[in-house]
């Protein structure tokens, strides 16, 4: 049998959910970039109201004021500084603006592999990893829970980071910092890796390796030793990478591997 995603499937739901609640602090904390569309808006002066995309150079245009340098600053940020300009040049009393992020355009990641929406997002500001998995529609049916993240190092050079979702979302992450996603990042979800457990365990079969499990942990997993299992008498099959299958004693602190079949021999007495 293969062990089921209901639960996985689940807590992806309940991110998509805050994720649409969190909508409004996204806005206040994103830093806005070249490319984003903003939606301006001047209280009592509907006619300099625009609807503008941040250039080349991380500036907007706007009535009376001209160019301004909006790069970096956050939405709540930008409304403050067209008040500023629209009161220091005279141009308005009490100035108030609202500055809205309308597309985000500046800060994506990719998000590859067995997905249910694979391609590009655009982070609307803070986004975590299971955050950005969400958005890609969650794992789909063939996916497993090892998480690839992908990103250029301060040196230049290609990081691979490599996770669990389990993991990320047990009771072991509480206390820890979550991990985020930057601009330019790929997430990969490859396909579910499995191993097999057969002969004299209880529930011989299928499993998803969701986690790092050793020989004992798979065997857990498998219900454990039947009455007629010899508990020294437990051998791994594994394939090489030649693609010659070797036959291996383990020991039960021994890692499992993507593919391995684990075999537990019947007592002889």
């Amino acid at each position: 049998m293969i062990q089921s995603n209901t639960f996985r499937n689940t807590v992806i739901l309940l991110v998509m959910c805050l994720l649409a609640a969190g909508t409004a602090s996204a806005q206040e904390a994103y830093q806005i970039g070249v490319g984003d569309r903003v939606s301006i808006s001047v209280y009592g002066q509907e006619d300099m109201n625009t609807d503008t995309e941040v250039a080349a150079d991380g500036t907007i245009t706007m009535a009376l004021i001209g160019r301004v340098d909006v790069r970096g600053k956050t939405p709540p940020e930008v409304s403050r500084l067209l008040e500023s300009r629209l009161e220091n040049g005279g141009y308005l009393r009490n100035a108030n603006v609202n500055v809205v992020v309308e597309e985000y355009r500046s800060s994506t990641v990719s998000v590859l592999g067995h997905v249910n929406q694979p391609g590009r997002i655009a982070l609307e500001g803070s986004t975590t990893l299971t955050e950005a998995l969400a958005l890609a529609g969650g794992i789909d049916s063939s996916g497993g829970e090892r998480l690839v993240l992908i990103r250029d190092g301060d040196d230049g050079q290609q990081e691979r980071h490599q996770f669990y979702l389990s993991e990320l979302l047990d009771q072991k992450a509480g206390g820890q910092p979550p991990v985020r996603v930057r601009n330019g990042d790929t997430l990969f979800v490859p396909k579910a890796e499995q191993f097999y457990v057969h002969g004299q365990v209880q529930k011989p079969g299928t499993y998803t390796l969701d986690r790092p499990l050793n020989v004992m942990q798979a065997l857990s997993v498998s219900g454990g030793f039947n009455p007629r299992a010899s508990s020294r008498g437990v051998v791994l099959y594994r394939k090489q990478p030649d693609g010659e299958v070797k036959t291996l004693k383990v020991d039960m602190s021994d890692t499992i591997r993507d593919g391995d079949v684990l075999f537990v021999k019947e007592s002889l007495f």
